[in-house]
């Protein structure tokens, strides 16, 4: 043969098998299904308990803690009994100066704690000069009338001074000499 005759084909055919019927599958158990889905699910619950575990853990966070102003503690008497000691003198030492709580516990609480943020601000290692300490308290109160805070009376520069000086002689008086 040759290659110029058009009838011969050139290339090779494989030969082709007969497919073999296709079996059909047997169904799987009920058990391994399930056991299947379980593997498969395992994972992603744990996933989720650790999630909903880490919001609950931030949730619960005490964020007072990290709050930037210092901490202070506060107690107050009961509103029943009148203050006594030292806190019944400071009060008493600023009705002298006319400055008054006109009888609402919390001008009183507000007072007592200006008196004691005085004494300590005058503490070593670095004691404030007593004329920052009368600002503070001015600035203070006066912000927080400026807020519209209806309890806290407008301090004058005088009242300051008064408050200072009443807080120096009976709550620190060898912090000052």
């Amino acid at each position: 043969m040759t290659v110029e005759d058009n009838q011969v084909p050139i290339e090779s055919v494989p030969h082709q098998q007969p497919r073999r019927p296709r079996r059909p599958r047997r169904p799987r158990p009920a058990w391994r299904k399930s056991a299947g889905m379980l593997v498969m699910a395992a994972p992603l619950a744990l996933v989720a308990l650790v999630g909903l575990s880490a919001v609950g853990v931030y949730l619960s966070r005490d964020r007072t803690a990290s709050s930037p102003a210092p901490q202070t503690v506060t107690i107050t008497p009961s509103p029943k009994t009148p203050a006594d000691g030292a806190d019944g003198a400071f009060l008493a030492a600023l009705a002298g100066y006319g400055i008054s709580d006109n009888g609402t516990e919390a001008v009183r609480q507000r007072f007592m704690e200006f008196g004691h943020h005085t004494c300590f601000s005058l503490l070593p290692p670095s004691p404030l000069p007593l004329d920052e300490i009368v600002d503070n308290i001015l600035t203070a109160e006066n912000k927080e009338v400026a807020a519209g805070s209806t309890w806290a009376p407008k301090f004058t520069h005088a009242d300051a001074e008064n408050l200072t000086r009443a807080a120096v002689h009976t709550y620190c008086p060898d912090v000052a000499k």
